[in-house]
């Protein structure tokens, strides 16, 4: 641990190796030579400040922490679905078919652009195994 002119502890923020080979979360890393170091977020934060934040029962309301998103692009993507369906379809029931239907919809179209991607890789193999054919021939 270092400490500063301040008198403040800083703690160092080391990434650990990963073993891609684990079966679960927590095999991820070796813990044991891991000095384990508080969440990236509390960084910027001195141990004596947080310390003193928590005993006073502090909350942290006006400090300004690092924002990151928690969630998916596919939550945004039902997020907006639902605000849609909720400005379209008065009812619950209303709004739930609209849902529904709309996704039925999206997964019909993508299972078309995906046939339709087979086709052509099909058809780009024939021609090529064709070609070489072809190539062989001569």
């Amino acid at each position: 641990m270092e400490i500063d002119p301040g008198g403040n502890c800083l703690r160092r923020f080391l990434i650990p190796a990963v073993d891609f080979r684990a079966t679960d979360y927590v095999g991820l890393i070796d813990w044991q030579p891991c000095n384990v170091t508080p969440p990236t977020v509390l960084r910027q934060i001195s141990s004596h400040e947080l310390l003193k934040t928590i005993q006073d029962d502090v909350p942290m309301d006006g400090r300004d922490l690092i924002k990151f998103p928690s969630h998916t692009q596919e939550d945004e993507r039902i997020v907006k679905l639902v605000t849609e369906a909720s400005r379209k379809r008065v009812g619950p029931q209303n709004r739930d078919e609209f849902i529904r239907a709309t996704l039925e919809s999206r997964k019909k179209s993508y299972n078309r652009v995906q046939n339709r991607l087979q086709k052509l890789r099909f058809r780009n193999f024939v021609c090529f195994k064709g070609l070489i054919n072809f190539l062989f021939a001569l």
